[in-house]
């Protein structure tokens, strides 16, 4: 196989120069069984050489070798420019990747060259490379299943944000609302602060969804904003612009009374099985603070005498280790003697139950698996516990953390003082609140 090559332009890199050809070229000892041999991109960068293959084939005899370009095999061949269209579009992304790497200061390598062209859809689109970020992320255990399922729930809600978008613009053009196409994609230079902000707009008026749920699928998005460019995608960070909030929430905290009524469904002989095996593991965390991807995962090589000592899988990359006192509430609780401590179900089923069993209780919210852990927290401050200790058996990070575990306590102390209102409440105010 003969081919010459053309040396392209050099690339100017930091200081650095890289050389690097691309040619067309047709591999013309292979001959398929419709006369035609596979066409390549010739590759040199820095001397280092190899071929990239764009699934294409044309005809050896209808090849200009010299210059690198297919030839039209009659006088009006009406496949030769779809052909010679889907060959510049490859060589295209070359030199887009050429380009990229050059703005963004980075050296191009052959073995970097060949990633981003054959994931070359999936970077210039973001959702499709946040997605496949967020499978890789988990597969390679850099977060955990219930981490990956919401960021991809939050991909997917920004995904019908954009359908909306889409329909509303398909409302104003006939032309376009005859396109039945329903593939949505967004470039990065398409990911602008006008278009998050519109975002938030639509979660709060459309989809009805308070403010922390807003503020959290934003965060969501900012983190495959900072992994896209943090991947050498270039383009203009829009959270530059659009700030991502923390708006304070009050989580939902069983009362001592409320824990009491769910420790006598537990007790309950004649409860389904599957009540059980949820309460056993929830109770657990009430009494230790465990989150539910830690309680599905703790052992008996996790028990040191009273103390239970983990690595909260949430925080596992910080390798922080945590030791929680095992009240005997907590340890009549575990049933086994070795492995693991409890049967445990997935989250989405394990809150399905919750639910059903906080109806039963007649608990006035929702009880969701974060409920344990917040029970804890609240109750541990309200009994006397002090909030430095607590942030040592929570694993927080920031004392801040922890602090709204006082002001939840000091919320609900309020409410009981409160209620003497009713108590001392003199006969003439009953007959002006009747009036």
């Amino acid at each position: 196989m003969g081919f010459n090559t053309t040396l392209f332009p050099n690339m100017i890199l930091m200081g650095t120069t890289q050389k690097y050809v691309k040619k067309l070229i047709i591999k013309d000892d292979y001959l398929k069984k419709d006369g035609t041999s596979p066409l390549y991109i010739y590759v040199n960068v820095d001397g280092q050489k190899d071929r990239l293959s764009i699934k294409l084939s044309w005809p050896p005899a209808f090849f200009d070798k010299t210059a690198g370009k297919i030839l039209p095999r009659t006088k009006n061949d009406k496949d030769f420019s779809d052909y010679q269209l889907m060959i510049d579009s490859e060589i295209g992304k070359v030199n887009e990747i050429f380009k990229e790497y050059r703005l963004s200061g980075k050296t191009l390598t052959i073995e970097g060259l060949f990633r981003d062209f054959h994931s070359y859809s999936s970077r210039k689109d973001f959702l499709t490379f946040s997605l496949k970020d967020a499978m890789e992320r988990h597969k390679r255990r850099k977060i955990e299943l219930t981490s990956r399922n919401a960021h991809i729930s939050s991909l997917n809600k920004f995904r019908d944000f954009l359908n909306y978008e889409s329909s509303k613009l398909k409302k104003k053009s006939k032309e376009a609302a005859d396109d039945d196409s329903t593939e949505i994609q967004l470039p990065f230079h398409a990911l602008t602060p006008k278009l998050l902000e519109n975002y938030r707009a639509w979660m709060k008026a459309e989809c009805g969804n308070v403010p922390s749920t807003v503020e959290n699928n934003m965060k969501n998005i900012r983190t495959y904003v900072r992994r896209a460019l943090a991947a050498g995608n270039v383009f203009d960070d829009p959270f530059k612009v659009v700030k991502v909030t923390h708006p304070e929430t009050n989580p939902n905290v069983l009362t001592e009374e409320q824990l009491q009524a769910l420790m006598a469904i537990f007790r309950n002989s004649s409860i389904v099985e599957a009540w059980k095996i949820v309460l056993r593991h929830f109770l657990f965390s009430c009494f230790t603070g465990l989150r539910i991807s830690d309680a599905k995962a703790v052992s008996h090589e996790n028990i040191k005498g009273d103390w239970l000592v983990i690595m909260p899988k949430k925080t596992m990359r910080y390798h922080k280790v945590i030791r929680i006192p095992l009240h005997p509430m907590a340890r009549v609780l575990i049933t086994t003697s070795l492995g693991s401590l409890f049967e445990t179900y997935s989250e989405p089923y394990t809150n399905r139950v919750l639910d059903k069993i906080g109806q039963a209780a007649e608990i006035d919210f929702k009880v969701t698996t974060h409920t344990a852990r917040h029970t804890f927290g609240t109750l541990f401050i309200e009994l006397g516990g002090d909030v430095v200790t607590l942030k040592e058996y929570m694993g927080h990070a920031n004392i801040q953390t922890t602090m709204k575990y006082v002001h939840l306590s000091e919320k609900r102390r309020k409410e009981k003082i409160n209620v003497f209102d009713k108590l001392f409440r003199k006969p003439d105010d009953d007959l002006k609140n009747t009036a």
